[in-house]
């Protein structure tokens, strides 16, 4: 056995923890002999990295593999040693059992010190299928490369599990061109955020054409004629064809070499361990995501399978086991981030709904600003959502999602949960500023302020989902605003815009607690200050419309207690979603090919020449002047729970087809814009042969012509013909108001249209 000076120290695992254990400890104590054991064939590498190799944004292997065997030999004389698995630690003799995978050969190797690292497995249920080709889960660098094996050919994915890596390996196969469907028996993706920050992420996945089934677990994995996976049957029987299936339930420690060597273990399955990550064998040491660490939300230990705090706390225990000292583990905050398309999103610390489970009495606010500077060009909006504990103000967590910025400013909560900072710590805490790096009143100060007004009583705060119906509720925003986006789950607000609401505070009732809603919350705390000033109990509406709207309206909104929920909202055109829309509800086209690929009838209103002249692929025609129920439930081919998404030029007819089918069980959703914003949003446009130029346009002409024949026949033959030029200028001017034209329905029936 080593000299205690030189100890001799076995690391079983060569990824995060592993390595950055084995170069500290090389660079603390030249003297120890230091075995690095990882039974695959890479040590150091970028797993984070995998999802974003096969979707083709890192295009080089080899900038994954962060450092290779050779280096740590040469620089750190360290003897890494892959594909040898560790089978057992023999605590008593001192000695890791270990199977050299090439050599075929099991030899004994002794220790002074060992650090597990292990890391662990992806979950895989024991559940039809599962083992079949075509099914893979991403852990390591060979995984990536069998998944990449099975591209070649494959048109439909299917991804199961919403969780960090299934969300990015969904992206990322998207990005490749491929179907991409991503399921999760979970109400939510993302379930470390609260519904209405993860809701954002949903509707980013369905507006780049993902498909998202939420609330089903995996039942299944479906299989061809040859054995090989054909799609994935969930439990409410839904079936998702794929050719190829990633698993992304999650993953389990790595345990069984401590499990068998007699070291204790967690509820969760994790290494029990110290502050300094000693096990109760002091010789023996875990990180990475098969140990425990110190949690910063509960006080306890727990897992935290995260790159991060595995490779802080491997350097801290590699230093202790060549020297016998170090600094203690930091706590873990769960502090993480992803990007979906042009999404980031990102939390730290608890969440609204893990502080409410650990019994806390919890506050929130959500800001909404731009990541820097609004009058520097580029600047991208950012929701910021501070969680904060009531009392004390301690700060508890924070979410948030953006273009842009989303990093920074979880990092700068992080940094404040490490020192238990309190949102007033927050509120003054000193930030660089320059308008193309951020804003003189940071989205993290706005919400310090924000939370210090709602403790304070200055300006309370109500929950984002609150239940609306027994306040008075004060919506003021601009009529165009309010069309847009109507405030959810609050058909009885009472509209003032701000400008007015001085002189028509009048109109309010003074007794009634009241609610202020604007779109993203700072119009309605100068108003709560207003009408807080003029005796009402006013508070302010968390996240205003834009973020109510995300929590309401989606697929698991449904009514909740009055402390903290609000009652079923109509839908109001959220995007994609399996809640069942109004038939005045319109879609974003964005998610029109989403909505298409989940079984939804997209059909064109138009005239057959408008149709022939270019629509969207996939779309069928059905003319306005012949809709009617029956046909368009002929066209559904007995599909009753079909969306019918209804198009034509810029939406007026479509939305005259949804009042036609109000009332005859067609569920039916305008496309905003109509073929026109399709065309904006990029959509696959067919044209057919033997088209001619559009409704619209034939419109302009005849109009154009008619008011110039009424103003020559008016000048040259009688004065009389100048009412036929007003005459069709007051029907251009109804049908700008009403979205009727009638000139529109007559020309369709010309012969030419047809």
């Amino acid at each position: 056995m080593s000299h205690a000076n030189s100890p001799r120290i076995v690391i079983i695992g060569g990824v995060a923890g592993g390595a950055s254990a084995a170069t500290r400890a090389r660079r603390m104590n030249e003297r120890a002999s230091i075995v690095m054991l990882e039974k695959d064939g890479h040590v150091s590498f970028a797993n984070c990295g995998l999802p974003y190799h096969i979707g083709g944004a890192i295009q080089d292997r080899a900038k994954l593999l962060v450092a290779k065997p050779e280096m740590f030999r040469r620089r750190f004389n360290i003897d890494v040693r892959v594909r040898h698995e560790a089978l057992a630690i023999d605590r008593a003799a001192k000695v890791v059992r270990i199977r050299d995978h090439a050599k075929g050969v099991v030899y004994d190797e002794p220790y002074d010190k060992v650090i597990l690292a292990p890391g662990a497995a992806p979950l895989v249920p024991d559940l039809p299928g599962v083992r079949a080709p075509g099914v893979h889960s991403l852990r390591n660098i060979e995984d990536m490369d069998r998944i990449l094996a099975d591209l070649p050919g494959v048109r439909r994915a299917a991804v199961v599990g919403g969780g960090f890596i299934g969300l990015e390996v969904a992206e990322q196969l998207r990005e490749r061109g491929l179907e991409v469907s991503l399921a999760d028996r979970n109400a939510q993706v993302l379930t470390p955020l609260d519904p209405e920050m993860a809701e954002r992420l949903r509707r980013e996945l369905l507006a780049h054409g993902v498909r998202v089934h939420l609330g089903s677990g995996l039942a299944a994995v479906e299989t061809d004629a040859k054995g090989r996976a054909s799609g994935v049957r969930l439990e409410d029987g839904a079936i998702i064809p794929a050719e190829l299936v990633i698993l992304g339930l999650g993953v389990r420690p790595s345990n069984r070499l401590a499990v068998e060597a007699g070291l204790d273990t967690g509820p969760t399955g994790g290494v029990r361990t110290d502050a300094y990550q000693r096990t109760n064998d002091p010789d023996i040491y875990a990180v990475g995501d098969a140990a425990e660490y110190s949690l910063g939300t509960t006080g306890g230990r727990g897992r935290v399978p995260l790159a991060g705090i595995a490779n802080r706390t491997g350097r801290l225990a590699g230093e202790h086991a060549a020297t016998g000292m170090s600094a203690p583990a930091p706590a873990a905050w769960g502090t993480a981030i992803l990007k979906v398309f042009g999404v980031a999103a990102g939390i730290t610390g608890d969440s609204v709904k893990s502080a409410k489970a650990r019994g806390l009495d919890v506050r929130a606010v959500h800001i909404t600003a731009n990541h820097h500077a609004g009058y520097y060009p580029g600047a991208q909006s950012l929701t910021f959502k501070l969680v904060y504990e009531a009392g004390t103000g301690r700060i508890l967590g924070a979410q948030a999602f953006g273009g842009a910025g989303v990093d920074k400013r979880l990092d700068i909560v992080a940094s404040l949960l490490h020192f238990r900072g309190t949102v007033a710590d927050l509120a003054q805490v000193d930030l660089a500023y320059a308008p193309p790096f951020g804003s003189a009143k940071d989205a993290v100060h706005m919400a310090a302020f924000a939370a210090l007004n709602d403790l304070a009583g200055h300006a309370p705060v109500a929950a984002v989902d609150a239940d609306l119906a027994g306040f008075q509720v004060v919506d003021v925003r601009d009529p165009d605003e309010r069309a847009q986006l109507p405030l959810a789950g609050a058909p009885h607000a009472i509209a003032i815009p701000l400008n007015e609401l001085r002189t028509r505070a009048g109109e309010l009732d003074r007794a009634r607690p009241t609610v202020v809603a604007c779109h993203s919350g700072l119009r309605a705390h100068v108003a709560t200050r207003l009408l807080r000033e003029l005796g009402l109990d006013a508070r302010n509406l968390s996240g205003a419309a834009s973020l109510r709207d995300l929590a309401l309206n989606r697929p698991s909104a449904a009514p909740a207690s009055a402390a903290s929920s609000c009652s079923a909202a109509k839908p109001c055109g959220a995007p994609g979603g399996t809640v069942a829309p109004d038939p005045h509800d319109e879609l974003h086209p964005r998610n029109v090919l989403a909505e298409a690929a989940g079984g939804a009838l997209l059909l064109d209103v138009r005239s057959p020449a408008e149709y022939r002249s270019g629509h969207v692929e996939g779309a069928v025609n059905l003319p306005l002047d012949q809709l009617k129920p029956g046909a368009v439930k002929a066209l559904m081919g007995g599909g009753e729970d079909r969306v019918v998404l209804l198009l034509c030029a810029a939406g007026g007819r479509a939305r005259t087809a949804a009042k036609r089918l109000e009332g005859s069980g067609v569920r039916s959703v305008v496309v905003a814009g109509g073929t026109n914003a399709c065309v904006g949003a990029g959509l696959p446009i067919r044209k057919l042969k033997g088209a001619v130029i559009s409704i619209e346009r034939q419109v302009r002409i005849g109009a154009g012509l008619m008011v110039a024949a009424g103003v020559a026949l008016g000048t040259w033959v009688h004065p009389g013909f100048h009412g036929l030029s007003g005459f069709v200028g007051c029907g251009l001017v109804f049908a700008g108001v009403t979205d009727f034209c009638g000139m529109g329905l007559l020309l369709a029936r010309m012969p030419w249209n047809r």
